[in-house]
């Protein structure tokens, strides 16, 4: 059965002032009444605080300055730890929501779903406009979803998730990374470990797909400390039993050489060739032959010849 849509808490990590303004409205103009708007103020300057106060008298909004700042990813969980509702709806601090997102995503909520995701729109720089809609069905079992489907189709972008209040609880008793950059696909594989996940094809929200973002980061100690994402889950399944060890050795494998890949593939855009041998070297230290496998690939290595001789 449907939970009330009135058990939810919109959640913002806001930092980028640009934007807030138009963010922050479009959670205010929700067609579904919600519990709570929680805003954790990580700006350096006094931007969100000055945009919020002509809004204050909203009593749905609470507001939390962070001084000295926290780092995304403590932000996050800061939001998760203060917030009162049984549904979380994280929303990133330049992104739109539709108005009849919170309504179109509890559709789905009920106590077999742990995560619901909807269909987005990414904006990019150049004004372009390209809609995320996978092919997924109404419902998925979590372990289907965690061992079959996450490979293919990843849980990505918190402002198109509704997440369900106990998942994050479970990792605020856990040491998380505070520069952590994915932590949305780690909520939502540990969302998998603790029921169905749910999919609302319609478009909830936009989101600004602008390079230069911190998840465009090089920063090695950031990227090693962000496979969080793929040990955690996999640790946690382990605890459960959630299947045999040989089966989540090999979905961990997996996704280890998919996260790596992925991070290859940003020095080499910025084509930091020096960084990219102290992450490869780091990521042997860690996590052993499986950092030789995601490297060999045909096209990473005509990339790197490529760029060498640019």
């Amino acid at each position: 059965m449907s939970q009330s849509v009135n058990d939810v808490s919109i959640l913002i990590p806001a930092y980028k002032p640009e934007w807030f303004a138009q963010s922050l409205d479009s959670c205010l103009a929700q067609t579904a009444k919600v519990r709570e708007i929680l805003v954790s103020d990580d700006c350096p300057t006094d931007e969100i605080q000055r945009i919020l106060a002509s809004r204050l008298s909203d009593p749905r909004i609470r507001y939390i300055r962070n001084t000295p700042s926290l780092g995304l990813a403590a932000n996050y969980l800061q939001l998760a730890r203060e917030a009162k509702g049984r549904w979380f709806k994280f929303f990133d601090d330049d992104d739109i929501m539709h108005p009849d997102c919170v309504e179109r995503l509890m559709q789905h909520a009920d106590d077999s779903v742990s995560l619901v995701i909807g269909g987005c729109r990414l904006l990019h720089e150049d004004g372009s406009i390209t809609e995320k809609r996978e092919p997924l069905p109404a419902f998925t079992g979590g372990t289907t979803y965690f061992l079959n489907t996450y490979p293919r189709v990843p849980l990505t972008l918190f402002s198109r998730m509704l997440i369900r209040g106990d998942v994050l609880h479970d990792l605020l008793t856990e040491q998380i990374p505070a520069r952590m950059i994915s932590l949305d696909e780690l909520v939502g594989l540990r969302a998998c470990l603790k029921g169905g996940v749910a999919y609302e094809p319609t478009l909830v929200c936009d989101h600004r797909n602008y390079p230069g973002g911190y998840s465009r980061t090089v920063d090695t100690e950031v990227l090693l400390a962000d496979a969080a994402y793929v040990t955690n889950p996999h640790e946690c399944a382990l605890r459960m039993g959630l299947a045999p060890r040989p089966v989540l050795d090999k979905w961990h494998a997996t996704m280890v050489r998919k996260y790596a890949r992925g991070v290859i593939t940003k020095y080499l855009q910025v084509q930091d060739h020096a960084g990219l041998f102290t992450f490869l070297a780091r990521l042997r230290e860690r996590f052993g032959l499986l950092a030789i496998g995601s490297a060999a690939s045909p096209r990473l290595i005509a990339r790197f010849f490529k760029n060498l001789f640019r």
